[in-house]
């Protein structure tokens, strides 16, 4: 071989190994922009998680605020449709003014009625106090009239005609 074909294997060598420090280059600078991406995007992952969780946190206090809230509704819906509706508290009020009639217009009626109306609270008043108000609460629980005793409504209304 001759200096000219060493002197053009140098040179080739030379620039093949300028092409591959190059190529090297570029990958260290890829692979370094490759890392910081990643890190990125981690970071991006991880903040996506924690609002995530946070999210999921929130809407799980907030269902069960919720699931408390129709709790307490279902109860004060109970309790609503346990209390007289309008047309028992206008036939009230019909009988207490027809009441008030009677004690105006009939004589004796008005002592009578202040007799039973009096003998009445008494009798509720005992109700309410140990031993009765427990049995008067059993009764009532199973259909039964305050008083104790199962009355049928027509019976009451034939009493009340007499």
């Amino acid at each position: 071989m001759t200096v000219e074909h060493l002197k053009f294997a140098a040179y080739g060598l030379a620039v093949g190994l300028a092409v591959a420090v190059v190529v090297w280059l570029i990958g260290v600078w890829s692979r370094r922009e490759l890392r910081q991406e990643v890190r990125k995007l981690r970071e991006h992952l991880h903040t996506q998680m924690e609002i995530s969780h946070e999210g999921n946190d929130q809407r799980r206090k907030e269902l069960e605020q919720l699931r408390t809230e129709n709790e307490n509704l279902r109860v004060t819906v109970k309790a609503w449709q346990q209390k007289p509706g309008r047309q028992e508290m206008r036939a009230l009020q019909v009988y207490d003014t027809a009441v008030h009639r009677l004690l105006e217009t009939t004589p004796g009626f008005s002592m009578a009625w202040e007799g039973a109306l009096k003998e009445a609270e008494d009798k509720v008043e005992r109700s309410d106090r140990g031993l009765l108000a427990f049995t008067r609460r059993l009764i009532l629980s199973r259909g039964g009239d305050a008083t104790g005793g199962d009355v049928a409504p027509d019976k009451v209304r034939q009493d009340a005609d007499k």
